[in-house]
C-alpha cells in the first residue's frame, strides 16, 4: 500500500532546475508519508527535460533518498540508454519508461522490442509507466506478458478494471494506478498509488491510508470524495501548473515555477485558486486532525 508520488520539478524563473527547492520538497514529502520518489514523469515535465537535466534531477533526489523510480522514456533510444547506464551508479528502486508517443500505429512488436531492448540494457529493476491518454499506445496484460524482466507498472488511466487485469495475469507484478481520483481504490486493492496530489497533499493520503489499514472505509471514501473536488478546482487552471501553487496553498512553501510550455498561473488566477480550495482545505484539515488527534 505504497503511496509514490510523480514529483513535480522545481524550475527558476529563467527555466533553469531549481536543484535546492527540489532536494527540499522531496526531503518534506518524505516526512509526510510518501514511501517512493516517481522522477521525470509527466508531473515533473519528464518530456520537456533535456537527458542533462534528467540526469541532474537523479543526482540530486538521491542526495537525499534511494527510493527513487527513474523515468527514462523518450523517442531517442540512444539517448535513453545513456540515461540506463546513468542509473547504474545509483542504488534506486528502479528505472521507469513510457511507450514511444508521438509516431502512430506502431506495431506492436515494435513496442514489445522497445521496452525489452532498455530491460537489457539495465541492472535496475524496471517498471512499465502505460498512460495510453499521452502516448497513443495502451500496452494491455497481454501486450506486458511478452516483455520480460518487468520488476511493476504504472496504468494512468481512469478504468481501475484495466489496471486490476495486469494483477490478474501477472501475480508477482507490482501494479500501481495513477489517477488521483481513484487514490482509494488503489491503496485498497493495488500495491499502492502514484499520485500526483501527493505533491501538495501527502499527509491527506497518508490519512486516507490509516483509514484503510483500521477499516474505516466509508471515513476513507469521504477523503477521496473531498479530493475530487479540489480535482475539479485545480484542473480549472492547468493541473500541471496548478500543482505548483497548491503546493504553497496546503504545506505552506513554495517549489519554484513550471517551465513553457506548461506556463506558470497569473497572479488572479492563484488568487482565484486559492479562494476555491481554502474551504475544501479546512474540511480535509478537520479530518485529519480527528484521525491524528
Amino acid at each position: 500500500m505504497q503511496v509514490v508520488v510523480p514529483i513535480i520539478t522545481p524550475f527558476t524563473k529563467d527555466g533553469k532546475v531549481d536543484i535546492n527547492a527540489l532536494k527540499d520538497h522531496v526531503k518534506r514529502l518524505l516526512e509526510l508519508g510518501v514511501d517512493v520518489i516517481f522522477l521525470n514523469g509527466t508531473t515533473g515535465l519528464g518530456p520537456a527535460l533535456s537527458k542533462e537535466e534528467k540526469k541532474e534531477t537523479l543526482k540530486a533526489v538521491y542526495d537525499v533518498t534511494h527510493k527513487v523510480i527513474f523515468q527514462v522514456g523518450g523517442l531517442n533510444l540512444y539517448d535513453v540508454f545513456e540515461l540506463v547506464e546513468y542509473s547504474k551508479e545509483f542504488d534506486i528502486l528502479g528505472v521507469a519508461s513510457y511507450s514511444p508517443y508521438y509516431f502512430q500505429r506502431l506495431p506492436e512488436k515494435w513496442l514489445v522490442n522497445y521496452f525489452n531492448d532498455i530491460i537489457s540494457k539495465s541492472e535496475q529493476d524496471f517498471f512499465l509507466y502505460n498512460y495510453p491518454a499521452a502516448t497513443g499506445y495502451d500496452i494491455s496484460a497481454k501486450v506486458v506478458g511478452k516483455i520480460h524482466g518487468l520488476k511493476g507498472l504504472k496504468d494512468t488511466t481512469q478504468d481501475l478494471a484495466h489496471t486490476l487485469e495486469y494483477k490478474i495475469v501477472n501475480p508477482n507484478l507490482i501494479v500501481y494506478n495513477g489517477s488521483d481520483s481513484l487514490i482509494y481504490y488503489s491503496l485498497s486493492s493495488l500495491d499502492g498509488t502514484v499520485a500526483s496530489f501527493a505533491n501538495h497533499s501527502p499527509h491527506i493520503i497518508s490519512a486516507m491510508r490509516k483509514l484503510i489499514k483500521e477499516g474505516k472505509r466509508e471515513e476513507a471514501l469521504k477523503v477521496q470524495m473531498l479530493i475530487n473536488m479540489l480535482l475539479d478546482a485545480i484542473r480549472k487552471y492547468g493541473q500541471l501548473s496548478a500543482t505548483y501553487y497548491m503546493v504553497e496553498i496546503m504545506l505552506g512553501y513554495k517549489v519554484g515555477y513550471p517551465r513553457p510550455p506548461i506556463y506558470p498561473l497569473t497572479d488572479d488566477e492563484v488568487k482565484m485558486l486559492k479562494s476555491e480550495v481554502e474551504p475544501l482545505k479546512r474540511k480535509l484539515e478537520d479530518i485529519i486532525s480527528g484521525i491524528y488527534g
